[in-house]
Formats: structure tokens, C-alpha cells, sequence
């Protein structure tokens, strides 16, 4: 079994929520793009990140079905985790920074995915929702309190 980490980016106060991904820190055991794609299925994380140079904080991010040029929260994650100024990814270079317990990163917007929004009426509708097929990127949000400024949001 290849070793990886699992670390949890965007958790609340206690560590809870979050979102998972799995880090293999030693990316030369699986050299290849068909090895890399099936330990990312077989995982099953929404992202797993290679690190292929952890001094210079050269990544391969890989979802259950696919490749990504770049990805923010595993970006995040692996940032924290290697505690580099970058990472060089097949889109660019993410700078990246931390500052107490926070760790941010700074990357093009053009690079993310192109993604639906889409409006609930309650967070309960939100928290319902089934996962979309694969290739339909969706971002789904409902007001938890709107004088307040909260928002129960998911992102598939």
C-alpha cells in the first residue's frame, strides 16, 4: 500500500467539517498518470495530491475521475503541509503563505474550473443535495442566517 496523508482544509473552530484530501508525499512511487489515477479512485478523496519535489513544491492533483491542472483546497492543504513560499503545479505557480494557523495560497481565478451556482431556499435543501454525474461542476449555497451574513454552502 502506497502512504499518503489525509488532511481536512476549511475545518470549523473544533476541526470539524472540512474538506478531505489525500497527500502522497513520496510521488515517485507512482510515476505514471494511469498509476496516479487509480489510487486517486480508489482513495476516493475529491482530490489527492502527488508531490513529486517537496523542496521546490512541485504537485499533481488528481480527482477520482481526472487530472487538474490546479485546485484550491488541496493547494491549500499540501501548502500547510509542506511548508513551502509555492507550489508549481501544471497550471503555474501558487504562492502560498502562512500566518498562525492559517495557511493561504495566491493563484490565477482563470484557472479554476468554470463552475454552476446555484441558489437553494434552505440550507436543509442544501445539505440533501445528491452529488451531481461526473463533469457537472456545481456550487450550491442557501442563507442559514442573512442578516448575519451566513451561508450553508457545498461545492461538488
Amino acid at each position: 500500500m502506497t502512504d499518503y496523508d489525509v488532511l481536512r482544509v476549511f475545518c470549523g473552530p473544533n476541526g470539524g467539517y472540512g474538506n478531505e484530501l489525500g497527500v502522497v508525499r513520496e510521488g515517485s512511487v507512482l510515476p505514471g498518470r494511469s498509476d496516479r489515477q487509480e489510487f486517486a479512485a480508489k482513495l476516493g478523496f475529491s482530490e489527492t495530491v502527488f508531490v513529486d519535489d517537496p523542496e521546490r513544491g512541485v504537485i499533481d492533483i488528481y480527482t477520482p475521475t481526472l487530472r487538474l491542472p490546479f485546485a484550491g483546497h488541496p493547494c491549500v492543504g499540501t501548502a500547510w503541509l509542506l511548508d513551502v513560499p509555492e507550489l508549481v503545479t501544471p497550471a503555474g505557480v501558487v504562492g502560498a503563505r502562512q500566518d498562525g494557523e492559517f495557511c493561504w495560497i495566491e493563484a490565477r481565478a482563470d484557472w479554476a474550473p468554470p463552475r454552476t451556482l446555484r441558489r437553494y431556499a434552505t440550507a436543509a435543501e442544501v445539505d440533501d443535495l445528491a452529488v451531481p454525474p461526473p463533469g457537472e461542476w456545481v456550487y450550491a449555497w442557501a442563507w442559514e442566517d442573512e442578516p448575519a451574513g451566513r451561508i450553508r454552502a457545498r461545492a461538488f
